[in-house]
């Protein structure tokens, strides 16, 4: 027979379920070890004939995947608008995603040779393209509008995405 020896009256005092609704805020864990996650990062929705698409910026060993006209257009830009990461930027995910999923809806003959930048255009026509920061709790940087990078400010411009801060009256 299991017993527990509590030393007093109360029959309570053993039972650890007791404490599991208790009144104090619960605190947060302690950092043993600096994590090394996603946050900052930036994140963005493209929305393109009432579909709307949302991602991260990527941060792998490897490059993501991108679509080839995206890729191409990002091969050929000058230094001057390239940065490090260039390629890796959410906006440039989402307009490659979103190109990628047009390739694949193209008729089969169409499909026979590869998408043209006009045909690119037209998939993105009227898109509206906006990028947030997130960042740590108590961050004042979080949630708030993070400009494109001049590479996919390039790739916007190109494409004929609109960027678009939800917080402005334009």
């Amino acid at each position: 027979m299991n017993t527990l020896h509590t030393g007093g009256t109360d029959v309570r005092a053993g039972d650890p379920r007791i404490d599991w609704s208790g009144t104090e805020a619960p605190t947060a864990p302690t950092l043993r070890q600096r994590r090394d996650g996603i946050l900052p990062t930036v994140a963005a929705a493209l929305s393109v004939h009432g579909t709307t698409l949302t991602g991260t910026a990527a941060r792998g060993e490897e490059p993501p995947t991108l679509h080839p006209l995206v890729q191409d257009f990002l091969d050929t830009l000058p230094s001057a608008q390239r940065d490090r990461f260039t390629g890796r930027c959410a906006e440039t995910i989402l307009i490659s995603r979103h190109l990628a999923a047009a390739d694949a809806t193209r008729s089969k003959r169409a499909s026979r040779r590869p998408m043209t930048n006009g045909e690119a255009r037209k998939a993105l026509k009227h898109a509206k393209l906006t990028a947030r920061r997130i960042r740590e709790d108590g961050d004042p940087l979080h949630g708030s509008f993070a400009t494109p990078c001049r590479a996919c400010s390039a790739l916007t411009s190109h494409f004929g995405v609109r960027v678009v801060d939800p917080a402005s009256n334009d």
